[in-house]
């Protein structure tokens, strides 16, 4: 038996398993203590029959062996073979194709350590900087895609020059549009672009009014909608003019005026220099890479708050009261965009929590002792004896049971002060 026959056999050995696995789900809710784990092992065996659906599609494209059955090209074989559209068959070729070229990402995609998307990403980066594919490897490990995504577009961005960031944007500015249209099934439809800087402001303004939004539905006691709902109707309310502004501890600022709130990282030296260098950083919190000129324009514009790296030191500064500066509020932000908790991407509606030692055992409000977390995982943290550890960089989520002695939900531990209420941010 050759070495392509044997491989073949294990194969249909595994889709044998895999159907009786399936065929194997009980009717009823019964046994629903393994479905986590067997939905981990459908999930890495999906990630799996991808990878070798794509690598085996890719020898297949080489030797023209789709045509033996009737196909002009490989990827509308592999769209016929796989059920998939045809624009996602050739996506999935076309990266099995570029990772030829890296073997390291190769390797992960092989074994079913990454997923198709992930390995896309990578893929893009990795081509731009070869060095950088064993890096997002390993953060694709722990990483969600969302956060793997946003590390491979800042290293695509630093093989850019600053006349080729400015170029995309002004491509980007000559493609802005705000079409209307009216579906079938009702209601109307509009779909906007537009360029990083623009966006940025716009974002800014609607993110605040859909907290605005977030929090009336919480305080009348409704029932939670999805993020998206949100923003619709604050979209109509900036447009109609009946928004109402809020300041960042929560008071009443009337209507909504121009001034939009939008952090910019960017390094001291480059915003000086005019263009980044090496792993210098140039981007709009939540938008992505922009070009130091568009950081420049931006700076006069609105109300803005700039990270820097030889700023204001962050680190130092801290208190005792729950509330939080402002240079400590925007470094928070900057640093955990979204759920601190690993392979959580929710960036909306986090909550700003005393993670190593509580509020109400005196711990201080300094950036080494907050963290930002989404409302559920705070909740698990706060009630059920959930914790975080490590740090930023290498958070660990892990659980204590509740004979152990490190269970003690927070609302039952020592307290000399009644604890503010809790407010999103």
């Amino acid at each position: 038996m050759t070495t392509l026959e044997r491989a073949s056999h294990l194969a249909r050995q595994a889709v044998a398993a895999l159907d009786a696995a399936l065929a194997a789900l009980p009717p009823d809710l019964a046994g629903g203590a393994e479905a986590t784990t067997m939905a981990e092992h459908f999930a890495r065996a999906a990630q799996l029959a991808e990878a070798g659906a794509a690598l085996y599609a890719r020898r297949a494209a080489a030797t023209e062996a789709y045509r033996a059955v009737g196909h002009p090209d490989a990827g509308t074989w592999l769209a016929r073979v796989s059920g998939t559209p045809l624009g996602r068959a050739r996506e999935v070729l076309s990266t099995a194709q570029a990772l030829s070229d890296l073997p390291d990402v190769e390797r992960a995609y092989r074994s079913g350590k990454l997923s198709g998307p992930m390995a896309k990403v990578i893929v893009a980066a990795g081509h731009c900087d070869p060095t950088s594919a064993p890096e997002l490897v390993e953060a694709a490990r722990d990483g969600s895609f969302s956060q793997v995504a946003a590390e491979a577009r800042r290293v695509i961005t630093r093989s850019r020059s600053e006349e080729d960031q400015r170029a995309r944007e002004a491509r980007a500015r000559a493609r802005r549009f705000c079409r209307v249209s009216s579906p079938e099934g009702g209601g109307v439809r509009i779909d906007v672009f537009l360029t990083s800087a623009q966006g940025a402001r716009a974002l800014a303004l609607l993110e605040r009014e859909a907290a605005a939004v977030f929090d009336e539905v919480r305080s009348a006691g409704r029932e939670h909608e999805p993020h998206e709902r949100y923003r619709a109707d604050a979209l109509v309310r900036l447009l109609c003019g009946s928004a109402r502004a809020t300041a960042s501890d929560g008071s009443d600022l009337g209507r909504s005026g121009p001034g939009t709130h939008v952090v910019v990282r960017v390094e001291a030296a480059a915003l000086r220099r005019g263009c980044t260098e090496g792993d210098e950083t140039c981007e709009i919190s939540g938008v992505g890479p922009v070009s130091v000129a568009t950081a420049r324009a931006l700076l006069g514009d609105a109300l803005f708050n700039v990270v820097i790296a030889d700023g204001v030191d962050v680190r130092c500064v801290t208190g005792t009261r729950r509330t939080i500066p402002t240079a400590l509020r925007v470094a928070l932000f900057e640093r955990d965009r979204t759920c601190v908790v690993p392979g959580c991407s929710v960036s909306h509606h986090l909550e700003i929590d005393h993670w190593r030692t509580g509020y109400a055992l005196h711990g201080p409000t300094n950036l080494a002792n907050l963290a930002r977390l989404c409302g559920p995982h705070h909740s698990m943290k706060t009630n059920t004896g959930w914790r975080l550890d490590g740090g930023p960089g290498r958070w660990r989520w892990t659980r204590a049971g509740p004979g152990s002695s490190a269970f003690r939900p927070e609302r039952d531990g020592p307290r000399s002060r009644p604890p503010p209420a809790r407010r999103r941010e």
